[in-house]
């Protein structure tokens, strides 16, 4: 009867452990430096604001249900991994905002652009 019950427990504590390695890691974005935000030309800016939604895409894009939300979700009921989506979204939201603080000092437009026609015109 004792092994059995010592086989159960190891095998618990490993699916256990397992699990717990599971929580998803989407990342952080660092605050602007005073130095990136005197250096900051307004195509800079906007090259930084694109950046920001591409990693808010990255942690829509992770955040859709994988082994990894399974697995997390039995180590700690999913916590983890919304804890880790929450903080993620926190840091890329101070950093729109900040980006978005620094256009306006700096009298930067934003004009959206269609994007170019990248095939060469043909002539004959």
């Amino acid at each position: 009867m004792a092994p059995v019950i010592f086989r159960t427990s190891l095998i618990l504590l490993l699916a256990l452990g397992l699990t717990s390695c599971a929580t998803k890691r989407y990342g952080r974005l660092q605050p602007i430096t005073a130095a990136e935000k005197a250096a900051m030309s307004c195509g800079d800016i906007e090259v930084e604001i694109s950046k920001v939604e591409g990693f808010r895409q990255q942690i829509t894009e992770g955040a859709e249900i994988d082994w990894k939300s399974a697995a997390g979700f039995l180590g700690d009921f999913g916590i983890g991994n919304a804890m880790e989506k929450n903080a993620a979204e926190k840091t890329a939201t101070e950093r729109m905002n900040e980006l978005l603080e620094i256009r306006s000092e700096k009298g930067c437009t934003y004009q959206a652009t269609e994007p170019e026609d990248t095939e060469p015109e043909v002539t004959s």
